[in-house]
């Protein structure tokens, strides 16, 4: 039997996940998933493939916005979700049209990253995703990312690397399958809603970034071992399925131990 064994949303990209009994989603995807960002000057996103400091930003959702602090930072930051300052800039060359967090958190954030920067906050049909064809957050391209526990472990095993979820930033954790099963997947039912996957999740430099220090392992490991053992024609290293949700969203909530049946 497939389950789920654990549900994650990272309200803020490249920053610490935030595990949870239970999600909802809206058009775009989970709820409260890849909300905010940080971009440069230009309006360009910042991942911690670059930022390392990032992976140490924790984001906790209030009921007017957000509450970010980092080890490094002296204090804590709210912001509020009604900023109406318009930004303007791109993820993977995908025009967004966001709001700005404001000079406050532009000064935090630039502070805890050491370069000039800003805080981008989602709003409805902020981004299309060129690659799906599909309005999205701002994550990387697809809503939803889902991957298996035995493919984690058997990544991390071939790396000789701790086996740590955090590496590969998952939202949905299945059980039930072997590694790498995941992949045949094409379509699926949670409860009564239907999913179909998109395509297999090309991995980068990020899964090579310790989740608590941010160092890169320095055998850039497990994405060699995944480039050796488990890659795409184009000898990228895959790692879990890019998703999206077909049914109407407003109705949707899934559960950890949630069944997931194949169609």
């Amino acid at each position: 039997m497939i389950t789920i064994s654990k549900l994650i949303t990272y309200p803020f990209k490249s920053a610490k996940g935030i595990e949870l009994p239970h999600t909802g989603f809206d058009a775009e995807g989970l709820t409260n998933d890849r909300r905010l960002m940080a971009v440069d000057e230009e309006g360009t996103f910042m991942t911690a493939r670059n930022s390392p400091e990032l992976l140490q930003i924790s984001c906790e959702p209030t009921l007017t916005g957000w509450l970010l602090a980092h080890p490094k930072a002296q204090s804590t930051l709210t912001i509020s979700n009604h900023s109406t300052i318009e930004l303007s800039g791109d993820v993977w060359s995908d025009p967004i049209h966001a709001n700005n967090a404001g000079d406050e958190a532009s000064e935090w954030i630039s502070n805890v990253l050491n370069t000039k920067s800003h805080i981008a906050i989602w709003k409805p049909q902020a981004r299309t995703s060129r690659k799906y064809s599909l309005e999205t957050t701002f994550a990387d391209a697809a809503p939803i990312l889902i991957t298996s526990e035995a493919s984690m472990k058997q990544a991390c095993d071939w790396g000789g690397v701790d086996n740590d979820y955090r590496r590969f930033r998952p939202n949905i954790i299945v059980s039930g399958v072997e590694a790498f099963e995941e992949e045949n997947w094409t379509r699926f039912t949670i409860g009564d809603a239907t999913y179909e996957m998109l395509d297999t999740c090309s991995r980068c430099v990020l899964v090579t970034r310790d989740p608590d220090t941010g160092e890169r392992h320095p055998k850039l490991e497990p994405m060699l071992s995944l480039i050796k053992k488990h890659s795409n024609a184009k000898k990228e290293p895959i790692m879990g399925i890019n998703v999206k949700l077909i049914s109407s969203p407003e109705s949707v909530t899934i559960t950890v131990n949630d069944r997931i049946s194949l169609i």
